[in-house]
């Protein structure tokens, strides 16, 4: 498993568009150059019989890492911060020899493990051997994590977890050390990205997707999820068929399981099928006044006036809407379930719906599907 993957859930439960963390994000220049690197250890003297060592060529376009002699390898950093591995300096030939089995990590000084205040805290490309190369220096005011990376196309994704509210995902440039705040184009959803600085926020890969590509999500502060997104290859991305209806739905007012501006999703297992609830708060009626006016008014925190299904094919990109029928109250994914079904019957969907109750498990278990009219509870149902 990936450090992104282990970080996931570490991320997945930051606030959407909260605590903006900008501002450089490199130290130093990136590609760190070999001036700074240990003095070769002098070898012993040949014997007048030895024969002459054949003179060191140059690493090839079809290096392969493993194979390649240590005199072809860069040198050893010195001089690096206390707490920070073992790692080469990195140069441009050495792409030639990154394929398959190599990665892309942050490692931190204290022990590997990031702090705020930290001595030092770098990017490194990780050789299938475990050699690390190291790419540059990353500022230390918040936690990187690296999401994921396309060594082919000398990119990665990665998460700057500050302590706070919220964490920003940039795009990093892997040869020139260029951050990109704005990037995924009009495939992120506008739940992730902040419509004045266009940064990305809580966003990350999903590990099963039936499609082509890399199925990311986007979080709510909870850690749900409320939006999908797929990367195509390299920085390619793409927004779902369905994000248009999606858009439109959040524009006419819908919400959330907790009544704020957005949607509730579940999906399967394998990252087949989408089902996206969109639900459409209480209207309060403006004549109303005095205790009315108040009872009315907490009822809408709770409630929901119905909503609309949006059925997603995750493989195909196909999709269709249907009205819902829903409970009173509003509704939410119960956690760590999933569709049991397909795109065409996608079966019954545990959730959890508000009931008014005052503490914080008002809320009862309700069995969702496209063809009940949702008013009958989990435990009711034969």
């Amino acid at each position: 498993m990936s450090r992104g993957s282990q970080a996931l859930a570490a991320v997945a439960g930051a606030v959407v568009g909260a605590g903006l963390l900008g501002g450089a994000y490199l130290t130093v220049e990136p590609i760190v150059t070999v001036e700074h690197v240990a003095a070769p250890v002098a070898s012993a003297s040949p014997t007048p019989s030895a024969a002459p060592s054949p003179a060191p060529t140059a690493i090839t376009a079809d290096c392969v890492w493993e194979d390649l002699p240590e005199d072809l390898r860069p040198p050893v950093l010195v001089d690096e911060p206390e707490g920070l591995p073992e790692a080469r300096a990195m140069t441009a030939a050495v792409w030639s020899c990154v394929g398959e089995g190599w990665d892309v990590a942050v490692h931190s000084a204290d022990g590997d493990t990031w702090r705020l205040g930290g001595t030092a805290q770098a990017l490194y490309l990780e050789a299938p051997d475990g050699d690390l190369l190291k790419l540059f220096d990353l500022r230390t005011d918040v936690e990187v994590v690296v999401l994921e990376a396309d060594l082919d196309a000398r990119v990665a994704w990665t998460a700057r977890l500050g302590g706070g509210d919220g964490y920003q995902v940039v795009e990093v440039e892997l040869e020139s050390g260029l951050v990109v705040d704005d990037w995924g184009g009009d495939a992120i959803p506008s739940l992730q990205r902040d419509e004045e600085s266009r940064m990305v926020y809580s966003v990350a890969p999903r590990a099963s997707f039936g499609g082509e590509g890399t199925l990311w999500a986007g979080y709510t502060y909870t850690g749900a999820v409320q939006s999908l997104f797929v990367r195509e290859a390299g920085s390619v991305f793409r927004a779902l068929g369905a994000q248009k209806a999606l858009d439109s739905l959040l524009a006419q007012g819908s919400v959330n399981g907790h009544g704020e501006g957005g949607d509730e999703v579940w999906l399967d297992e394998s990252g087949t099928v989408a089902m996206f609830l969109a639900q459409s708060p209480v209207e309060i009626d403006p004549a109303l006044s005095g205790k009315k006016a108040r009872k009315a008014a907490q009822d809408s925190l709770w409630r929901s006036d119905g909503g609309t299904w949006v059925v997603v094919d995750l493989v195909t990109d196909q999709w269709r809407l249907v009205d819902a029928g829903l409970p009173e109250g509003l509704c939410r994914p119960a956690p760590d379930t999933y569709i049991p079904g397909t795109a065409e019957a996608p079966g019954e969907l545990q959730a959890l719906c508000l009931n008014g109750g005052e503490d914080e498990d008002g809320y009862d278990i309700y069995l969702l599907s496209l063809d009940a009219d949702g008013r009958a509870k989990a435990e009711e149902r034969p």
